[in-house]
């Protein structure tokens, strides 16, 4: 199962940073702070070394340094934890203050719910492979 999730986990990665930088118009990034910005961009790193992790532990890998999964697990705890909470806090937004003929609710919904499986399921694969990483003996050689 964890070999079907990483692989599914890095082509939703590649296919979600190929949309955010061929559909979003340069009118669009050019208007962000550099707040968002540079939000924008620390989340690409941490997804980008979350499918790492993923694919290390789905696929038995020993990625260096050794010592960055464990402690980078609960960084990545802590961005899906700001991720799913400003994902809530927009639903929440829709919920009190609804538009008429708006239907995104559901699908806000739906997005929110499969935000939090993909969140804990990637969350708990870097975790257990800096469990595992931790365990095991350093290879001599």
């Amino acid at each position: 199962m964890w070999k079907a999730f990483a692989v599914l986990y890095g082509l939703l990665f590649i296919f979600m940073l190929s949309s955010a930088f061929v559909t979003l118009p340069p009118e669009i990034a050019v208007q962000l702070s550099s707040a968002d910005r540079a939000l924008f961009y620390a989340g690409l790193a941490v997804e980008f070394a979350a499918m790492i992790g993923v694919f290390a532990y789905a696929f038995g890998l020993r990625v260096p340094p050794l010592s960055f999964w464990r402690p980078f697990s609960w960084v990545l705890a802590c961005w899906c934890l700001y991720t799913l909470m400003a994902d809530a806090w927009d639903l929440v937004t829709l919920i009190s203050s609804p538009q008429p003929g708006d239907e995104g609710l559901l699908s806000a919904s739906l997005g929110l719910l499969f935000l939090l499986l993909l969140s804990y399921f990637g969350w708990l694969g870097v975790w257990r492979y800096g469990r595992r990483i931790e365990q095991q003996p350093a290879a001599i050689g």
